[in-house]
């Protein structure tokens, strides 16, 4: 298992806020995707995640990395063709969905 894999498993998550399967399904798609943008975004949260578990980066460091990114995202989605279009909308409603409202909430 990776580091990002093993952080994400390991968070206590009382009242399952994030729905660790599917964030990990996320960035492991996304990562093999045809879209150069979304492959940089899905392993800029998996680096970001894995510095936040080794100490690199506290959680408010990393919330805002994650806005910021979710920003970008959004605008990036804008520009893009259809094909790529789809991915990044896939990929900014993920990181709202499981970075922003549910990772975020737990650490």
């Amino acid at each position: 298992m990776s580091k990002f894999t093993d952080y994400i498993d390991g968070l206590a998550d009382k009242t399952s806020t994030l729905a660790k399967d599917e964030l990990k399904e996320l960035i492991i798609s996304a990562k093999k995707d045809k879209s150069e943008f979304v492959r940089l975004q899905a392993e800029n949260v998996e680096r970001w995640t894995v510095m936040l578990a080794t100490g690199e980066l506290t959680p408010a460091g990393f919330k805002k990395l994650v806005s910021k990114m979710d920003v970008l995202t959004k605008l990036e989605t804008i520009k893009l063709e259809v094909a790529a279009k789809a991915s990044a909308q896939r990929l900014a409603d993920g990181i709202q969905k499981y970075v922003i409202d549910g990772l975020c909430k737990l650490i």
